[in-house]
């Protein structure tokens, strides 16, 4: 009897290696991109938000090809990282970006405006709780 293996395929653990790959490198790409994008034209434009959520849950479905659940956390979690360094790269620059000590001031006040009571800050919030969703959502394949 005779057995045929396919040695070109890839185990989970590489496909979920790749996926971690790729969308680690696609989320702080995009991240800089909306960042500097909003930087330099000033408006706040949450609805691309769920453009870059989109964007990294792609970007780990098509180089993970994965299945299982933790493809779906990892979309998630890279978006949420691309969403806290756009906001970084949005409201203090470049050089807030590469400067890690001042990080926790940064985040700090990201999060006293984004729990200001207003109107704003409340969309603000539920447009980048729906690119998270979106990431979690398109990260694997159903």
């Amino acid at each position: 009897m005779i057995q045929i293996f396919n040695t070109q395929a890839l185990t989970s653990q590489q496909r979920f290696t790749r996926a971690i790959i790729a969308g680690g490198i696609s989320a702080v790409v995009i991240a800089v991109v909306y960042g500097a994008l909003m930087q330099y034209i000033h408006i706040e434009s949450s609805l691309l938000l769920i453009v870059v959520g989109y964007g990294i849950a792609m970007a780990v479905q098509k180089a993970g090809r994965g299945v299982q659940q933790r493809f779906s956390i990892l979309g998630a979690v890279l978006c949420v990282i691309a969403i806290l360094i756009a906001d970084l790269i949005t409201y203090f620059g470049f050089s807030g970006l590469l400067n890690p000590a001042a990080w926790p001031a940064f985040f700090t006040a990201l999060l006293r405006m984004y729990l200001n009571a207003s109107i704003q800050s409340l969309l603000a919030i539920v447009f980048r709780a729906a690119a998270v969703a979106v990431a979690y959502q398109y990260s694997r394949i159903v």
